[in-house]
């Protein structure tokens, strides 16, 4: 029983990126730890074939025969999406047991169970079908009938968190025409190469371009005057720029205060200090203050219950209301003054990296901008990654080649390959952090594996290096604020 899905409760389940492979369907979800992310291939199908999809991801399981996988194609010409779905589980040879309206993520969908035969015994596979911007998205969870059961409450998880990061919203009804036996949708076009593919799956407009502003990636310059200023000020630093996508106009970010990857609009500022990571514009008209906050044995509505009775003790006469958008929980505060100035404020919290804590964003905006800082706060949320906040997202969910390497050399106990596999593939002082990173990760492993000796050589080796990299700063306020994102490293040991 050890190895089965049903000892992962979702909520402990980390949400996983899975980057666009073609027409900006990249999606976050979330999985198992352990679960593999697999390499899939190139090629495109020729969507002639009414039958073909092409993956988007592959996920399996560790220890047993369970597929987890998204698709999609081109929404056909014709009919809706439960003529398409009833079709393609037909033609591919699944019986179906139920079939039912629900939602993947904030999409309607068709969500159901059908057997499938196989050599090994039949096989369960979960499914969901949905439509968005004229794309068509397949969800299944595919596994032995024996081991169906455990897997009901990972692919609830899965159903109720997937989002895209470019959503354009269904438009093709959900029910099924009236027909006494599947048939092929009509009217389909001919075969689509792999340059056409982007044109018959429309590109969708970035959301991160309604929040971007004039200067860019500047604004994350460590040496902008702004950014400057505060650091030798001893405020704070400019948290590690990961990647920066100029066309989607976005940056992600590592964030050491939140033990997270975080992705901004290009044109913020952003400084970490140690406890908390703030987004902000030099006008001042809008604040996004980012940090990790305790659940104190208690729920998510208990916190708000604190924060609420927070705002009535800091403010006269403060107009609070309740807001849940998808799995985001939040506060809205009106009626609050800085002085003459009126403001608005959002508490918006999210699952955190553990079961005790909760990511919050806390947006401080004037009125007349504070439903748009809210918007931006959510991508902003929407976008954390938990865990190690060096290595930016790859070709899979899983990082670049060298951090997949350092990982097998770790595995095969060939340390010192490992640390030089870092520190070659990382030319700034972040290499120490990544490879105390490695080395946390390796003890949490062999703890779980019952090698008490090996987990504690682990953790004194993550101990040093994080100490290593605190230790490389180059003036005061840097290394005040390495010292803090030193120590926030050491508290999740």
């Amino acid at each position: 029983m050890a190895d089965t899905p049903e000892m992962t409760q979702p909520g402990e389940l980390p949400l996983r990126l899975f980057p666009s492979r073609i027409a900006s369907l990249g999606f976050a979800v979330r999985l198992p730890p352990d679960w593999i992310g697999h390499p899939l291939p190139d090629e495109v199908p020729d969507f002639g074939d009414p039958s073909r999809l092409v993956p988007l991801a592959a996920v399996t399981a560790p220890h047993a025969a369970i597929v987890w996988a998204v698709a999609a194609r081109p929404a056909y010409s014709d009919g809706c999406v439960g003529d398409w779905a009833r079709y393609l589980l037909s033609h591919h040879g699944l019986e179906v047991r139920e079939i039912a309206e629900g939602r993947l993520g904030a999409l309607p969908a068709l969500i159901g169970e059908a057997v499938q035969p196989s050599e090994v015994g039949p096989l369960t596979v979960r499914f969901a079908f949905a439509e968005d911007g004229g794309r068509l998205i397949n969800m299944t969870l595919t596994a032995p009938a024996l081991l169906a059961d455990a897997l009901a409450r990972i692919w609830i998880a899965s159903v109720e968190t997937f989002a895209l990061e470019q959503s354009a919203g269904a438009t093709v009804p959900l029910s099924p025409a009236e027909a006494a036996e599947p048939s092929a949708p009509a009217d389909l076009s001919e075969g689509i190469t792999v340059a056409e593919v982007a044109e018959a799956m429309p590109e969708q407009a970035s959301p991160w371009a309604a929040h971007a502003r004039a200067e860019g990636a500047a604004a994350l310059d460590p040496e902008q005057p702004i950014n400057a200023r505060l650091r030798d000020a001893g405020v704070g630093l400019v948290p590690r720029v990961l990647a920066i996508d100029e066309p989607q106009h976005c940056a992600t970010l590592g964030c050491g205060a939140v033990s997270a990857q975080l992705t901004v609009p290009l044109g913020w500022h952003a400084i970490d200090d140690g406890r908390r990571v703030l987004v902000f514009e030099p006008e001042g008209a809008v604040q996004v203050h980012l940090d990790l906050l305790a659940l104190d044995e208690g729920d998510v509505d208990g916190l708000l219950d604190r924060l609420e009775a927070q705002a009535r003790r800091d403010y006269p006469a403060p107009e609070c209301l309740r807001v849940r958008q998808g799995r985001i929980e939040a506060l809205a505060l009106r009626n609050i003054f800085d002085g003459d100035q009126p403001l608005e404020q959002f508490h918006m919290l999210i699952d955190g990296p553990d079961a005790d804590r909760v990511l919050r964003a806390r947006v401080t905006a004037l009125p007349e901008g504070a439903v748009r800082a809210a918007n931006m706060a959510e991508l902003i949320l929407q976008s954390a990654v938990f865990g190690s906040f060096v290595v930016a997202t790859g070709r899979s969910d899983s990082g670049p080649d060298w951090w997949l390497a350092a990982q097998l050399l770790e595995r095969a106990d060939r340390l010192a390959e490992a640390e030089q596999c870092i520190t070659d593939a990382v030319d700034h002082l972040g290499a120490s952090l990544q490879v105390a990173e490695l080395y946390r990760q390796r003890m949490l492993r062999l703890h779980a594996e019952g090698r008490p000796d090996g987990a504690a050589a682990a953790r004194e080796a993550a101990v040093r290096w994080a100490h290593h990299y605190a230790a490389g700063a180059t003036s005061g306020g840097e290394g005040a604020a390495l010292s803090r994102e030193r120590d926030a490293f050491l508290a999740r040991l």
